[in-house]
C-alpha cells in the first residue's frame, strides 16, 4: 500500500499507523497520539464507526484539521458523514469506509476534487484503520485529507 500513496504527508501517516500496528492486525485508537505527527494536524480526520443494532455503521466526525474545514468551506464536527453536505465529493466514500471496516485495511485514494470553482483541485485521502476497545474490530477510522489547490486561471 505505502508505495501507492501520492502524497508524502500521507506517507508519514501510513507509517506512523505502522508503527502503532506492530505486529498486531490494528493499532489501537488509544494509541493514536495526533501529538506525534504534528505536521499531520490539519490535515486529520477522526471518525467515530457507529454500529446500529440492525448492522447498519454510521461515521461520525470526532475531530477534522483546519485544512479539512477550509477543503470542505464549514465545520462538520460531531456530524455523520451520510447527513446532507457533509461529503461535498460524491464518491462513494461511504463504501470506502466499510470496506475499511469490513476488511480491517487502509484505503488509498486520489483524484481531482472540484466542489466549486474557488476550491478545485487535487484531492490525496488514507483512511487507517483502528480498533477501540475489541482489537479485532474497526472503531475508529483516522483519515489524511490533503487538498491541493489548483492555481487560479491566468495566475
Amino acid at each position: 500500500m505505502r508505495d501507492q500513496i501520492g502524497h508524502p504527508l500521507l506517507v508519514e501517516l501510513y507509517d506512523y499507523w505502522e508503527r502503532l500496528r506492530g505486529e498486531g492486525a490494528l493499532p489501537r485508537r488509544a494509541d493514536f497520539d495526533p501529538a506525534a505527527i504534528p505536521r499531520l494536524l490539519p490535515y486529520l480526520i477522526i471518525n467515530e464507526v457507529e454500529r446500529a443494532a440492525d448492522g447498519r455503521m454510521r461515521f461520525r466526525i470526532r475531530l477534522e484539521g483546519q485544512a479539512v474545514v477550509e477543503a470542505r468551506g464549514w465545520p462538520a464536527r460531531g456530524r455523520y458523514l451520510d447527513e446532507p453536505g457533509v461529503i461535498v465529493l460524491h464518491d462513494d466514500v461511504l463504501g470506502a469506509y466499510a470496506k475499511v471496516v469490513a476488511e480491517r485495511r487502509p484505503w488509498y485514494s486520489q483524484g481531482t476534487f472540484a466542489p466549486d470553482r474557488l476550491r478545485a483541485g487535487m484531492l490525496h485521502r488514507l483512511a487507517l484503520p483502528f480498533a477501540g476497545a475489541d482489537p479485532e474490530r474497526v472503531d475508529f477510522i483516522v483519515v489524511g485529507f490533503i487538498h491541493e489547490l489548483a492555481s487560479p486561471a491566468g495566475a
